[in-house]
């Protein structure tokens, strides 16, 4: 896994790719070997923490483990849970070779039948047969699956059910929608739905949803962490610097923001944009879908803008003026148009 990890951190993959890297090269290995022996409670922690240290690029974790876990849609990124994937696989494969296949004549399913009987029985699986034999005296590995069933609240799924993506969705759906601070339920549904657009690039989803999470390494961030010495803004240097004011209090947010009103003219009126617009792609007004999600990648360009020009000046001594960013957002808009060209000719 670590050799995989250090060949793809090569590129400059974003938590989307990274993600689609592990279910595509990391997950069907170990998936493989886990149908004929599960991971025990120190491997699964030891994959657990190479997945994060490869997500993050080092062992500090910016997001909490149990929301990066999470779908899209509640407000995760859909990272996932290999250790617990794995339980899965090793108990699905159990239970296949045990309660759908025990017709079949085969040393392995009769030996698992001779360590699970009693556990089954327990469960209200199987009905007890004195014909066969059984023993009391489990193994560790078959006791952590009727452990890992119990806890979870499986043992109500009927055992033709139980298939490795049909119990991980069941696991994945007890998972409750990330509330938004000061946003009502639906709207933070919403607001998620927006962030995992597919109208998106995954560098903009990463950099909204960051943004929400307060995941991004701006001076408040590292300073509660002891990464930099002070709080302030490299912009206006007076107000310290969060996520709120580089991409809304900030004057140099505030002056793009007034450069990009014939941007918006086709979609939203620039009164009509707050912070809440600028941060979740809520705007105040009636709008149809299509100007929303128009005004919202602008809003996604406009933040990538004001985030390259705030590397650029904090790493390099650059400073970007509003033009040259407004230039930046107007090339990002393009790559917009040729992407929705092409699904247009793909269609």
């Amino acid at each position: 896994m670590r050799q995989k990890f250090g060949l793809w951190s090569l590129r400059e993959l974003t938590i989307e790719g990274k993600s689609l890297v592990l279910h595509s090269e990391i997950l069907p290995v170990l998936q493989y070997l886990a149908q004929a022996w599960p991971p025990r409670v120190n491997t699964c922690k030891a994959i657990t923490r190479a997945v994060f240290h490869s997500i993050w690029g080092s062992k500090m974790d910016i997001v909490k483990r149990a929301v990066m876990f999470k779908e899209p849609l509640k407000g995760g990124k859909g990272v996932p849970d290999i250790a617990t994937m794995l339980r899965v696989f090793f108990g699905c494969n159990c239970i296949r070779r045990t309660l759908i296949e025990k017709t079949l004549d085969s040393a392995g399913n009769s030996m698992s039948r001779f360590f699970l009987l009693p556990l089954w029985r327990t469960l209200g699986w199987d009905k007890w047969d004195s014909s066969v034999p059984y023993n009391w005296d489990t193994p560790w590995f078959y006791l952590d699956t009727f452990k890992f069933i119990r806890e979870h609240g499986l043992h109500g799924v009927k055992p033709d059910l139980w298939k490795p993506k049909t119990i991980y969705k069941l696991m994945r759906a007890k998972d409750t929608v990330e509330i938004v601070p000061g946003l009502p339920l639906d709207t933070c549904k919403f607001v998620w739905r927006s962030v995992s657009s597919k109208r998106l690039t995954n560098r903009h989803k990463d950099l909204a949803w960051m943004a929400i999470q307060g995941g991004l390494p701006v001076r408040t961030f590292m300073h509660t962490r002891n990464l930099c010495r002070h709080r302030h803004c490299p912009f206006c240097i007076t107000e310290e610097e969060t996520a709120l004011h580089l991409f809304w209090h900030c004057p140099v947010a505030q002056a793009l923001l007034r450069a990009l009103e014939h941007e918006l003219k086709d979609f939203v009126p620039l009164t009509a944009i707050t912070h809440f617009g600028v941060m979740y792609g809520l705007f105040c007004g009636a709008f149809t879908e299509d100007e929303i999600g128009g005004a919202w990648r602008v809003m996604c360009c406009f933040k990538d803008a004001i985030w390259c020009a705030r590397k650029r000046l904090t790493l390099r001594r650059e400073r970007m003026s509003t033009e040259d960013c407004r230039r930046l957002i107007i090339s990002l808009l393009r790559d917009y148009h040729l992407m929705d060209f092409k699904e247009e000719e793909d269609v």
